[in-house]
C-alpha cells in the first residue's frame, strides 16, 4: 500500500510516514520471564522474520524497571547493548523503529519521584543513540498513562521538555491517559514541544478485541463474539456471564460495525488536524481467541480505515496473544492487504 503524501505543509509528515505499515513486536516487556532470558533471545531473527513478512516498522516495548542495576535507576549494559543490535538490524532491514517505555510504575501517589526516574532511564538510552537515525528512530516515553489527566498532562511535558534540553532533535511519541485513549488525547492536546507526535490506541468494540482475555476482571467472558455483528451468529451465554459485561453487550449491535469504528477515528483526526498535533496509531488489534474470519474482518476494516485518514499505524502484535498471522504463521489476508503497494 502506498504510503500517505499527507499536507505538504507539515514538516513531519515524512518522519510520521515512516512508521506506517509496522506491528508491535513483544519481548522486552515480558515481565514473567527472567531479564537474563531476555537479554539472550535472539531478536535479530524476529525482526527478520517481521520484515520478511512486509512491515516496514516496529515498535518494541522495553520494558526497563526489570533492567535496572539493584537498587538504582541505571540501566544495565546489556540491555543498552540489545537495543543497539535491534537498531542495527533495523537499519540494515530499512525497518524503522520506535522504542517504548513499557510497564512503568507511574501512579497519582508517585508520579513527582517516578518521573525523575523516566526521565534518568531515557537519558541513557538517549544518550546511547545520540545523533543517530533521526528520521527513522523515535522514543515512545511511556505506555498507557493511567493518571488522572491533569497529572498526567503535567508530568509527560515535564518528562518531553527534559529530555529535549539532552537532545534537541528526537521525535518523542506521547499520548493521553486512560491507556493512550483517543478521548483522553482530545483532553490532552497538545503540550507545545517541539518534535512530538501524537499517539492513541485503538481496541473498540473491547468486547470484541479483548474477548477471552483473563486479565479484565471478567470483562470480556463472552467469546465467539461476530464482526461485523450479526444477529444469528451473536453467541448465546447465560445471565451470570452475561453480568460483567451486560452493557457492552447491549451495545455491542451498535459498536461492532465498520461505520461506528469509523466515525470514532475520524473525531480524533479531526480534533488533531485542527490542533496541529500530528498523529499516530502505536497499537490496535485483535485477541487471538476471537474466530480468524472475524479477526481477519476487523484488521481489514482497521487498517484500511485508518490508511484512509491517513493515520500511520502500527498493529499490536506480531505473534503473541493478538497475533496477526493466520494459523499458518503468515499475516492475515486483511493486514496482507495493507502491506501489499497500492
Amino acid at each position: 500500500m502506498a504510503h500517505y503524501t499527507g499536507d505538504p505543509t507539515r514538516n513531519n509528515q515524512d518522519i510520521r510516514n515512516k512508521f506506517n505499515d509496522g506491528v508491535n513486536l513483544s519481548l522486552y516487556e515480558h515481565y514473567w520471564e527472567s531479564p537474563d532470558t531476555l537479554l539472550k533471545a535472539d531478536i535479530a531473527s524476529k525482526l527478520e522474520a517481521v520484515h520478511n513478512a512486509g512491515f516496514t516498522s516496529i515498535r518494541l516495548p522495553v520494558g526497563y524497571d526489570l533492567f535496572l542495576q539493584p537498587h538504582s535507576y541505571i540501566v544495565r549494559p546489556e540491555l543498552i547493548d540489545r537495543l543497539k543490535e535491534a537498531w542495527a538490524v533495523c537499519s540494515r532491514l530499512h525497518l524503522s523503529l520506535v522504542i517504548t517505555y513499557h510497564y512503568g510504575k507511574l501512579t497519582n501517589d508517585n508520579d513527582l519521584e517516578e518521573r525523575e526516574k523516566i526521565i534518568t532511564i531515557w537519558k541513557q538510552v538517549q544518550n546511547a543513540f545520540q545523533g543517530i537515525s533521526y528520521d527513522s528512530l523515535v522514543f515512545n516515553l511511556y505506555n498507557e498513562p493511567t493518571l488522572n489527566r491533569d497529572s498526567w498532562k503535567r508530568d509527560v511535558t515535564y518528562i518531553a521538555k527534559a529530555l529535549r534540553k539532552q537532545d534537541p532533535s528526537r521525535y518523542y511519541i506521547v499520548g493521553g491517559t486512560n491507556y493512550n485513549s483517543i478521548d483522553e488525547l482530545r483532553e490532552l492536546g497538545n503540550i507545545n514541544v517541539e518534535n512530538i507526535l501524537y499517539e492513541f490506541h485503538f481496541y473498540e468494540p473491547f468486547l470484541f478485541t479483548h474477548q477471552g482475555a483473563d486479565w479484565t476482571d471478567g470483562k470480556t467472558n463472552i467469546t465467539n463474539l461476530p464482526y461485523p455483528y450479526k444477529r444469528k451468529e451473536m453467541p448465546q451465554v447465560s445471565n451470570e456471564a452475561k453480568k460483567p459485561s451486560a452493557d457492552d453487550y447491549e451495545r455491542y449491535p451498535d459498536e461492532a460495525n465498520r461505520q461506528f469504528v469509523r466515525d470514532r477515528l475520524k473525531d480524533i483526526v479531526k480534533y488533531c488536524k485542527k490542533h496541529r498535533m500530528p498523529v499516530i496509531c502505536t497499537e490496535a488489534g485483535v485477541i487471538t481467541a476471537a474466530p480468524e474470519q472475524y479477526r481477519n474482518n476487523y484488521l481489514q476494516d482497521i487498517t484500511t480505515i485508518l490508511y484512509e485518514l491517513a493515520v500511520p499505524t502500527i498493529l499490536w502484535d506480531y505473534d503473541q496473544k493478538f497475533s496477526v498471522l493466520n494459523g499458518q504463521g503468515k499475516p492475515l489476508n486483511g493486514v496482507l492487504n495493507w502491506l501489499k503497494p497500492g
